[in-house]
């Protein structure tokens, strides 16, 4: 059979396959992380944006003093253990972070910090980058937290920032520009705010024990059936530059924001969780999405593997394309092809020994000048004592090649006579 010429080299073939499987692998990848592999360069108030506006500095802080930190782009982050800080933006559905704060009840602590200003993009500007413009009107925040507690905010646009605050964690902190205050019947105060009565800082007053965070402000609730001491601790910040990017560029401020971090963690397990799905950079979970996590993503790999195995081998196994072979042979090839096709199909290949051997016998005596006349046992005689080629005369290479029957044997034998013939007279 003869085979084509291969058009494309070996090596650019295996670099296609290559780039073809790794960017389907890449497709199927992005397809189930969808909005999780968005930027947090975004310039929106989160754990992971590097704007004024944004908590980056925050978790790189907590990162530098051992604190492990990690950002949640999926709903099951939200079981996460240790502290779990949402930085929901204005449009938030309520209901939402309600459902949060109570499926962590008993998980871990809870801190929500509300939005506080107004941004606005520019080209000119690095990327994730804003400028800053007016503060939220205090009714975005009492809507955010409508179905978790009722509460009043305000921002005081008189107060004069600078001036030292009281609060709960030890740390001194200075009060922010545009002050935002919180003020609500089950609220107690975590950081006083710069009016009499108000908090920046404030945490849930829901029968749970908090002895790190009410030294400024203790619970009201007293009767032993409504204390449950496995709660743990929802704080509310009302005023977000007491965390923010901005308020960490202030040293006494930063030192604050640790503290809190640390008094809010008390008695949990676990680091911090920022929760990125409030802020659009999350996705829901899907097939996809499952087979690129844990513990599933190992399945993923051998299946992979196991593709790139059989690949390779019906790479190996396959080379260039087989020329189709013609149905009918030219002239004298045709004819000897075609009857050995025959011959052999029929299985009668011991009929052609007597033939093809009288035939080397006839030309044998021929060329060394025997007389036709001779008789066949005469011919054999004058023919052996020719010579022997490789320690065989003609007579028994002739009688082998009659007794044969099976087709390896009559092969063998009709190449034997034709060596010794050419070997002998040539």
């Amino acid at each position: 059979m003869s085979v084509q010429a291969n058009p494309f080299q070996r090596t650019t073939i295996i670099i296609m396959f290559a780039v073809s499987f790794a960017a389907f692998i890449a497709l199927l990848y992005g397809l189930g992380m969808g909005d999780r592999l968005a930027s947090g360069k975004n310039g929106d108030a989160h754990g992971a944006s590097n704007s004024i506006v944004g908590y980056r500095a925050l978790a790189s802080l907590l990162e530098k003093t051992g604190v492990p930190v990690q950002y949640s782009r999926s709903p099951a982050g939200m079981v996460n253990e240790g502290l779990m800080i949402l930085t929901p933006g204005p449009f938030v559905p309520p209901e939402d972070i309600d459902a949060v704060i109570q499926q962590r009840s008993y998980i871990g602590p809870t801190m929500v910090i509300l939005p506080k200003w107004q941004v606005a993009r520019s080209d000119r500007l690095k990327k994730g980058w804003v400028v800053r413009n007016d503060p939220w009107d205090g009714t975005v925040g009492e809507a955010l937290l409508q179905d978790v507690a009722k509460v009043s905010i305000s921002v005081d646009g008189k107060a004069g920032s600078g001036q030292s605050l009281v609060s709960a964690v030890g740390a001194g902190v200075k009060t922010p520009e545009h002050p935002v205050s919180i003020k609500g019947e089950l609220l107690r105060t975590v950081v006083r705010g710069p009016s009499p009565g108000s908090a920046l800082v404030a945490y849930l007053d829901d029968g749970g024990v908090y002895a790190q965070l009410d030294r400024l402000d203790e619970s009201h609730i007293t009767e032993k059936e409504e204390i449950d001491a496995s709660l743990f601790p929802v704080v509310i910040v009302g005023d977000a530059d007491l965390l923010n990017n901005a308020g960490m560029a202030d040293k006494p401020t930063a030192r604050h924001a640790l503290a809190l971090v640390k008094a809010v963690s008390t008695a949990a397990d676990g680091g911090v969780t920022f929760d990125l799905t409030f802020n659009g950079l999350g996705g829901a979970e899907n097939l996809l999405t499952l087979a690129f996590t844990p513990p599933f993503l190992s399945a993923t790999i051998c299946l992979i593997t196991a593709a790139l195995a059989a690949a390779w081998m019906a790479f190996n196994r396959f080379g260039p394309p087989v020329r189709e072979q013609r149905s009918l042979d030219f002239g004298k090839t045709a004819l000897v092809n075609n009857s050995g096709a025959f011959i052999n199909r029929m299985q009668r290949g011991y009929l052609v020994t007597d033939p093809y051997a009288e035939m080397i016998r006839a030309q044998a005596a021929e060329a060394v000048g025997i007389s036709p006349q001779a008789d066949d046992k005469e011919i054999l005689e004058r023919l052996d004592e020719l010579g022997e080629s490789e320690g065989n005369r003609f007579s028994a290479l002739f009688h082998q090649l009659v007794r044969a029957r099976k087709p390896q044997d009559i092969a063998e034998g009709a190449a034997a006579l034709h060596a010794w013939k050419k070997e002998i007279i040539g």
